[in-house]
């Protein structure tokens, strides 16, 4: 049998503030079986309106971006140690997860299956491995919500859904930060955001990632590269503007890159298959790199009909691309080496009718509207 294996990098970070200023609107959640304050007030938006997350009739949970950003959550796979009853496999490694809650999930490897916990960023259904990219960047929050979903996610989510929610511009406010980090296998890391005003009525934010580590997988072939490194960025700019009172819209596009060296793998049993080598040795004769490109764009509004309507319309759309080449040996010998490779492209439409009476009886009522994806999927 074989299987992949994984090394963490130690790094040590510095914050380098631009400028400290209040944050407004919507306040950072925490995981909720943590005990909070009790005059904290935690806000989610897990059933597609602002509620207190004690107030929301359903199982979630829901984690701050300060508290991802301090634990080191840089991708959505480590989501598992931050939230209980969360698990995942992986296709063809990070960022690809196939999340499963409560046990419900699927035993389908294909790249153009669909997990029965849906991922969304920004309220986007990413309904392919190829739009995930790198997203753990600047984030407000994240909520996962357990149980099926029905149809307030615009699918038949009947594990649950993971919902990463991005920091959105704010109006009249100079701000930023940056974070750098250097550790082992000459990790290098840095990430950050500058909020801009322009104007009494408009707001801009780009945020930004990037990591860059050798891999340490140490390759035995003379002449190979070591696997397992790391090398990807990702970019998001964010535009916010209020044009009137009780008129909300903002528009998000973003892309990633990851193009780090192979995955290594470690062939059992060993003293049949990898004789000589130690567990972090490896004798690889596929040292290709592993390549993931996406790019999104939405804009999402939210207008105030009257005190107690809302109407919320979000389009978007998404590209993306995988490349991924896996031997499954980790030897020399040219065994079994399986290429996947996955492109795709979607656009979606989402218009929701909200109510706010304050009162016993409050409504939702929406559309959704996602012609089929187009997917070119490869793998043998």
């Amino acid at each position: 049998m074989t299987k992949t294996i994984s090394g963490r990098t130690a790094a040590f970070a510095a914050v380098v503030p631009i400028l400290l200023a209040g944050t407004a609107g919507i306040a950072n959640a925490q995981e909720n079986t943590e005990a909070a304050p009790a005059d904290t007030e935690i806000v989610i938006t897990a059933t597609k309106r602002a509620e207190r997350l004690q107030d929301v009739p359903i199982s979630v949970s829901a984690i701050g971006g300060d508290q991802l950003s301090k634990s080191r959550v840089t991708n959505a796979d480590e989501l598992v140690t931050k939230v209980a009853n969360l698990q995942l496999t992986s296709i063809v490694g990070d960022n690809t997860p196939i999340f499963a809650l409560r046990g419900v999930s699927m035993s389908d490897y294909s790249l153009n299956q669909s997990s029965p916990v849906a991922t969304y960023y920004d309220e986007v259904y990413k309904g392919n491995f190829a739009f995930l990219g790198v997203a753990m960047y600047d984030l407000e929050r994240v909520e996962v919500l357990r149980g099926p979903q029905g149809t307030l996610y615009g699918k038949n989510t009947t594990g649950g859904a993971v919902n990463l929610i991005s920091r959105a511009p704010e109006l009249g406010e100079t701000s930023g930060y940056l974070n750098l980090g250097y550790g082992n296998y000459n990790r290098m890391d840095a990430s950050g955001a500058i909020n801009v005003p322009m104007g009494d009525k408009a707001a801009a934010r780009v945020a930004f990632t990037f990591a860059r580590a050798d891999g340490w997988f140490k390759n035995q072939l003379p002449g190979e590269p070591d696997l397992a490194g790391v090398r990807e960025y990702a970019v998001r700019a964010s535009v916010l503007l209020e044009p009137t009172d009780g008129a909300r819209f903002i528009l998000r596009g973003s892309t990633s890159y990851q193009n780090p060296r192979n995955y290594g793998i470690y062939a059992q049993p060993a003293e049949t298959v990898r004789p000589g080598l130690s567990k972090r040795e490896i004798e690889a004769n596929v040292t290709e790199r592993r390549q993931a490109r996406t790019y999104s764009l939405a804009l999402t509004g939210n207008i105030d009909v009257s005190d107690t309507l809302t109407v919320t319309s979000i389009t978007s759309w998404d590209k993306g691309k995988l490349f991924f080449y896996e031997d499954t040996d980790g030897t020399a010998s040219e065994l079994l080496e399986i290429p996947y490779y996955d492109k795709a492209n979607q656009f979606a439409q989402d218009l929701r009718l909200t109510s706010n009476t304050g009162g016993p009886f409050d409504f939702i009522l929406g559309a959704h509207f996602q012609p089929r994806e187009s997917v070119q999927p490869y793998h043998v």
